[in-house]
């Protein structure tokens, strides 16, 4: 008699632990995409034109932005990001100055071409979609509005290591791109 009570005791401990689990698992998947929402939606909208960069960037001319700008894509190449893994993507490598060089000359519509500029970036980039490249872009200028300090001088944005290769690869890919 004692047993069979022990028994239906666990059975239903059992049933309530498998109703509980199957419940929170519900309640994760029905809160994430309204959470994605809302972060996209949050990102304020922000006008390259309307960005600032240091001086000693906004003085070049652009020939010397062009030659800089040539400088980081041999580096980007050189880094083969195309055979790394998705996940190398998201490695924080990239400095703000390289960034601020590289967003001012995609503001001042230099040019700059890659010869077989599908093998220069990774699939994960040549795949995004249009919109989702702009949210990128987007977030990408959002945080260089809270984060770069324009009046600090090039060593000290050299060592502000804050931008991932998937930044560097929506800038580049941008500046690339036909216009």
């Amino acid at each position: 008699m004692h047993l069979t009570i022990i028994g239906i005791v666990i059975i239903i401990t059992i049933l309530l632990l498998i109703i509980l689990i199957y419940l929170l698992m519900n309640n994760e998947n029905s809160t994430n995409p309204t959470n994605k929402k809302e972060m996209v939606q949050s990102i304020k909208i922000v006008k390259l034109e309307e960005i600032k960069f240091p001086k000693n960037v906004e003085k070049m001319n652009i020939n010397a932005l062009s030659k800089a700008c040539r400088v980081i894509l041999d580096s980007y190449r050189a880094l083969d990001y195309v055979s790394k893994l998705p996940s190398a993507m998201d490695k924080i490598e990239w400095h703000t100055w390289q960034v601020s060089i590289l967003l001012h000359f995609l503001k001042t519509d230099g040019k700059l071409t890659v010869s077989n500029s599908d093998n220069f970036f990774h699939i994960t980039i040549l795949e995004l979609r249009d919109e989702l490249r702009k949210q990128d872009m987007q977030r990408i200028l959002n945080k260089y509005l809270n984060n770069a300090n324009i009046e600090k001088d090039r060593d000290t944005l050299s060592r502000d290591v804050i931008w991932t290769a998937r930044d560097v690869s929506i800038i580049l890919y941008e500046i690339l791109k036909d216009r």
